[in-house]
């Protein structure tokens, strides 16, 4: 409604989109009415109008397998895909059974002959699948190796993603498929995810690259990221949502007990601090630390035992680590607390003390502050003793 009567937009059989103005012309309050095609408003409707058919269209998803690829993020994708294509005519009204399907999914290698996956089975691509066939998304799976040396055998599938992009394709990875997709380049100044583990990694080597370490997936339109191996499915359930309908993402994450409401990858997180940045008197340090965590310590205690000057200490640390001393004591005494919670049957108060802390309130808030969970619920999610 607005100022001086009423409207409505109708859809005609044909797909033409019209503005119907209602407008007071008679103090009677007799409508008159007016049916126009009023430019500005009628590319608008007509976009909306022809998103929503679009929507319910055949999604193309192409996904590109190559040497050490982790064969279950390849079919695990395929496999909760495939159960939304078969779920899709209960879901959507304008698809009956016999419609086409919410996607259609293909392995692409570059040769076009079969790739072997970490696992050592054999990855085959479809018989139709071509490399330079036109999909809407492209999906990169992750690998298990060392990442070097994988980026390294990868540099054609590498320019082959940087091809598609500039085609106009989707590219989207899961773990560490992500550091493919951030060797093009693509990625500069863009928000990303990877699993945990890389941080590190990533940091150092992409550094204009805005790294979300938390997030389970990061949308950044023409470009999407998801966290950790298993974080595909999470991936997988997005697409269903975007492109078909939260319901039917509901339904299947139902179906595979995938976890559809994590948003962050916090509570895996594992801390490893690397000890290969060259400064062997700080790994000295490092050893240090991880043997007595548990017992009082200061930045005094650490000058007097390494004969090294607080602020050269501090300075060399953080180089070295990412962490102050005392930042990388507390993450010691995090994760030691994380794995007695998941191996023993100890109290936290009783956890909190064992690992060096004797304010029980303020190590909770700490504890909860890194891992995003409480102590309790941290336990019952990771425990590995029955209940």
């Amino acid at each position: 409604m607005w100022k001086g009567g009423l409207a409505r937009f109708r859809v005609s059989q044909s797909g033409a989109v019209y503005l119907e103005l209602f407008m007071v012309c008679h103090p009677s309050a007799y409508f008159c009415k007016v049916k126009t095609k009023v430019k500005r408003v009628y590319i608008y409707l007509a976009t909306k109008y022809n998103s929503m058919q679009s929507k319910a269209s055949t999604i193309k998803v192409g996904i590109i397998a190559y040497e050490n690829c982790t064969s279950s993020m390849i079919l695990g994708m395929m496999d909760i895909l495939s159960l939304a294509n078969a779920q899709w005519p209960h879901f959507s009204p304008s698809s009956p059974a016999g419609a086409p399907p919410l996607f259609h999914v293909e392995i692409v290698t570059l040769s076009g002959k079969p790739v072997m996956s970490f696992n050592r089975y054999p990855i085959t691509p479809h018989p139709s699948a071509k490399k330079d066939a036109k999909y809407d998304i492209i999906y990169v799976p992750g690998f298990l190796g060392d990442p070097e040396q994988v980026i390294g055998q990868q540099r054609e599938v590498i320019a082959w993603l940087k091809q598609q992009y500039g085609s106009g394709r989707k590219l989207i990875a899961a773990c560490n498929g992500n550091l493919l997709l951030a060797e093009t380049g693509l990625l500069d100044g863009k928000k990303v995810t990877t699993h945990w583990s890389l941080i590190y990694f990533f940091t150092h080597r992409y550094t204009r690259i805005v790294l979300k370490p938390e997030k389970i997936i990061v949308d950044e339109g023409d470009i999407i990221s998801a966290a950790g191996v298993s974080a595909y499915m999470n991936l997988a359930l997005y697409l269903i949502a975007k492109y078909g309908s939260p319901e039917l993402a509901s339904y299947c994450s139902k179906i595979f007990l995938v976890d559809s409401g994590r948003k962050v990858q916090t509570p895996y997180f594992v801390f490893t601090s690397p000890k290969n940045h060259g400064d062997e008197e700080i790994v000295k340090i490092q050893d240090w630390l991880e043997t007595n965590f548990k017992k009082p310590v200061s930045i005094d205690t650490l000058t007097k035992t390494f004969n090294l000057g607080r602020r050269t200490l501090s300075r060399r640390f953080k180089t070295a680590t990412g962490d102050t001393p005392l930042e990388y004591l507390q993450r010691l005494r995090i994760e030691n607390a994380k794995r007695l919670l998941e191996t023993s049957s100890h109290t936290f108060s009783e956890i909190t003390w064992d690992v060096g802390y004797n304010d029980i309130s303020s190590f909770q808030r700490l504890f909860s502050k890194s891992t995003g969970l409480t102590p309790g619920a941290y336990r019952k999610k990771f425990s590995m003793i029955e209940a």
